[in-house]
């Protein structure tokens, strides 16, 4: 066996976990679509009847936000419970996270105005799944309404911190 294989085991039988930080170092956009669109950084693999906490920073912004629009979601592929908060900047929202596998169920989404063609869409999320099923936590996003020649964007500095807890 492996040294590193050893050890591993060996920590989680003291309950002891590695961490999953994932961070966007590359812009990605989702062009003409109002189809949420995975990121391809923001997703960690998490096994069955396990506990993970985790945080999130969704960076989103859009060429033609007065139109189009973002929204952005957190899902889970495999069946879980989320608790928790978010919070959405542009306003003072702060909400419990409900127990949806597309965690927000709506999603988050923020439209601007023809004088604020830069606003972006910046969601904060922090908590905890308990997972009955293996499967995908994953940061999802689009535009709020599909317009061509124009994108939603997940920027750099984006990120997702997962660290199981049991």
């Amino acid at each position: 066996m492996p040294l590193f294989k050893s050890l591993d085991s060996g920590l989680q039988a003291l309950g002891i976990f590695p961490s999953i930080r994932k961070f966007v170092i590359a812009v990605q956009d989702v062009t003409n679509s109002a189809t949420f669109t995975d990121s391809t950084i923001l997703q960690a693999d998490l096994i069955a009847n396990a506990t993970y906490d985790f945080q999130t920073l969704e960076l989103i912004g859009s060429s033609a936000f007065a139109t189009a629009g973002v929204q952005s979601q957190l899902a889970y592929t495999g069946s879980g419970t989320f608790y928790g908060t978010r919070f959405r900047g542009g306003t003072s929202n702060v909400e419990p996270i409900n127990s949806a596998p597309n965690w927000g169920g709506s999603s988050e989404s923020v439209n601007g105005v023809t004088n604020a063609p830069t606003q972006s869409l910046i969601v904060q999320r922090q908590g905890r799944i308990v997972t009955t099923t293996s499967g995908v936590l994953k940061v999802q996003f689009r535009q709020s309404t599909a317009v061509a020649a124009h994108y939603a964007r997940l920027s750099i500095g984006s990120y997702l911190n997962v660290q199981r807890i049991s």
